[in-house]
């Protein structure tokens, strides 16, 4: 019996010695699988969180786009709005400025210019030295302006 119980005491020590160096084996592998395991999740969670930048990166680029396109819209309309007041705003003060300026008789823009032709005319008679004035200059005087002394 004693033969007995130490050739069970040898075979146990045997299997608990196999048991051991297994359970160290499977335990190295374990450590290498969770290594693995490890790097993979690492590189998965790097490529996921690229991906997400990506995305991110293309949102902002519509938004910014869109905003670009919106505040262009937005300028033309502010543009076309200031144009339109404007030429309301001409109209109207034409409108309301014509009577004052007809009230005051004043010569009109082309009154002026007709005046103005005929003074530089006038003006380059009398340079000439013995050239004699034409024979308009001396025939009549020039008409009055409208509204001036002369024609009252």
């Amino acid at each position: 019996m004693a033969k007995k119980k130490v050739a069970r005491k040898a075979e146990a020590n045997q299997i608990l010695s196999r048991v051991q160096s297994n359970m160290k084996r499977l335990q190295r592998e374990a450590q290498g699988l969770l290594g693995r395991t490890r790097k993979q999740a690492t590189q998965l969670i790097s490529r996921d969180q690229r991906r997400a930048l990506d995305r991110i990166l293309s949102r902002a680029k519509k938004l910014r786009t869109d905003l670009e396109k919106r505040a262009e819209r937005a300028s033309k309309t502010v543009e076309s709005r200031a144009e339109r007041l404007l030429s309301t705003l001409e109209k109207e003060t034409a409108k309301r400025l014509a009577p004052i300026v007809k009230r005051l008789d004043l010569p009109s823009r082309k009154e002026i210019e007709t005046l103005s032709r005929r003074i530089g005319h006038l003006e380059k008679q009398m340079r000439r030295p013995g050239a004699p004035p034409t024979s308009r200059a001396q025939a009549a005087p020039a008409p009055a302006a409208p509204g001036s002394a002369a024609s009252e």
